[in-house]
């Protein structure tokens, strides 16, 4: 097969993907096309893992990882149909599509006060009050409904906006500082469907660009730092609700509404004293 002609293919499966929604696949495929042309490749493994070999001069890891994976996706495509003889492309070595942990970022307790203490007066200090107790992403936190609010339990009964698994709603309950400032804002509400009506509009009318609002006004009040973004908060209650020696991996994932287990792995960071409690060591 020549290289016009592997281009060709590449653009035949795009086509027949040209009502999917997963545009991050069709983006990748296009780089692998185009790369393919400007290397005048060929449908070899020497030259997919050149081809990918040269992506990571130009993108990060973990777009290379996803472009490595489209590729596995056309090329089974292309053992369906019969255009290669065996799939060519089942396996890339992990030390070319690698991604580097990252060090999970979180707030502490002082800075968590620095800007309660920034934010006083202003709808940002309600938000970084749910964030702090909830570990909420920032546009859930935003549109809270109080439809979602369950005073009487002191319950936040919500479904993940981006996890479709859960069967019934997200059950949070309410530390007490996310209690007195929920009856607060209740006695306020007048009736209304948002618990933070401005925020809420910024999250709806914004098109999701609430988190950068909430990176501007960190940046304004002198507490921007690479890293701590509102998602910080999500990672730090994580993070502290792993860590409770009664804690288990099931009851997180039902609290912070992961769509797997296996996305709350990387929270996860034992301490010695963690392994002296579960080894019954005093």
């Amino acid at each position: 097969m020549t290289t016009e002609e592997l281009a060709g293919k590449v653009s035949e499966f795009l086509l027949e993907r040209k009502t999917d929604k997963n545009n991050s696949m069709n983006w990748s495929l296009k780089i692998f096309r185009d790369a393919i042309l400007e290397n005048q490749s060929h449908p070899t493994r020497e030259d997919v893992f050149d081809i990918v070999e040269g992506l990571r001069e130009k993108y990060k890891p973990s777009s290379v990882n996803y472009i490595a994976n489209s590729i596995k996706g056309f090329f089974n495509w292309m053992e369906d149909r019969g255009y290669t003889d065996g799939n060519v492309i089942n396996k890339f070595p992990s030390d070319m599509i690698r991604i580097p942990e990252k060090e999970v970022v979180t707030f502490s307790d002082i800075e968590y006060s620095r800007l309660l203490e920034a934010s006083e007066g202003t709808s940002w200090n309600y938000l970084i009050k749910m964030g702090w107790g909830t570990g909420m992403r920032i546009s859930d936190c935003a549109m809270l409904e109080w439809a979602s609010v369950k005073m009487d339990e002191q319950m936040i009964c919500v479904e993940p906006s981006k996890t479709s698994e859960f069967d019934t709603r997200i059950q949070i309950p309410m530390t007490e500082e996310l209690f007195v400032m929920l009856s607060e804002r209740f006695r306020d509400s007048g009736g209304g469907r948002f618990v933070l009506p401005r925020l809420a509009i910024v999250a709806m009318v914004g098109n999701g660009n609430i988190s950068s609002h909430f990176n501007y006004w960190l940046k304004k009040v002198g507490l921007y730092e690479k890293g701590k973004t509102f998602h910080a908060f999500r990672r730090t209650a994580i993070s502290k609700w792993l860590s409770h020696p009664n804690a288990d991996i099931v009851t997180v994932r039902h609290l912070s509404g992961h769509k797997s287990i296996k996305s709350l792995l990387r929270y996860i960071k034992p301490s010695m004293d963690k392994k002296r409690l579960i080894m019954g060591i005093k």
